[in-house]
Order: C-alpha cells, then structure tokens, then sequence
C-alpha cells in the first residue's frame, strides 16, 4: 500500500516507540485519538486529565500543532474542532520505519543492511519472517 509521505519531525533514538518521533504529550495524544477517534478538544484534555494535570491551552496547542504537521485532520462542528488521526497506526509507524531506515540506507547502505540482518539473525522467528517478506517482495515484482 502506497501512501503520502508522513512528515516526521526527528528521531530519538533514546525514545521508546512513538516517542522516537513524537514528543510524550503527542504521543499521548495520537494514543487517546487511535483509541477513540473525531474528539474535541475537551474531550482529548479529559481523556490526558486521568493521567496528568493539563491545561487546556497546552491541549489546545499541541492540537492545532498536530494538524499542521498533518498528523491529524480537524473537522468544523458547531463551535469546535474535531480531531482524528490522518493515518492509523500501523501506517504511522511504517511510515516512521521508513523515513528512518531510507535515510540510513541512502547514507551508509551496506553496513546497514548487514547491522539489520545481524540484529535480525539472533531471533529464528524474526529471521524466518524477513525471509518470508523477502520472497512476497520478489514475487510481486516478477507479476
């Protein structure tokens, strides 16, 4: 599945998941939105208030600043915004996994693909699933 490039901000390798790309609270907030999409703003600060203490400006923000990052879409009604993720989660963290791995393929291509396939080769299942991938990938080429 082909899909528009996500405009991922920077990566942290220290991060743990979404937080490679995204900061805690944007993280939280795609979290609260895959769970539960077309929330207002409202709704998103009292879904974040049963873990934290926030205010509503920062969740008014950090909204608003997903969107134009395009994270997020937003629809009018009535008075407020309605806020969805652009993309699901598995197509935001392939996306994530492609914009990291295709940087670091078009700059030292070779000692990272054989770093990938040393990390890989400890674990037999992972191992057995990128061959498995390995072979879709050529048999879709040659239809």
């Amino acid at each position: 599945m082909k899909m528009s490039k996500i405009a991922l901000r920077g990566f942290r390798p220290a991060g743990r998941g979404l937080k490679q790309v995204l900061g805690k609270l944007e993280a939280e907030v795609m979290r609260v939105l895959w769970q539960q999409p077309a929330q207002t703003v409202n709704e998103v600060e009292e879904t974040l208030r049963h873990k934290r203490e926030i205010a509503h400006t920062t969740v008014l923000t950090t909204l608003d600043r997903m969107h134009r990052k395009g994270y997020l879409t937003r629809e009018k009604q009535g008075k407020a915004f309605v806020y969805s993720p652009r993309y699901t989660r598995e197509q935001f963290e392939r996306a994530m996994a492609q914009e990291v791995l295709g940087a670091l393929l078009g700059g030292i291509g070779e000692p990272v693909l054989s770093t990938f396939v040393e990390l890989v080769g400890e674990d037999d299942a992972h191992l057995d699933r990128l061959e498995a991938l390995i072979k879709e990938k050529r048999e879709g080429r040659k239809r």
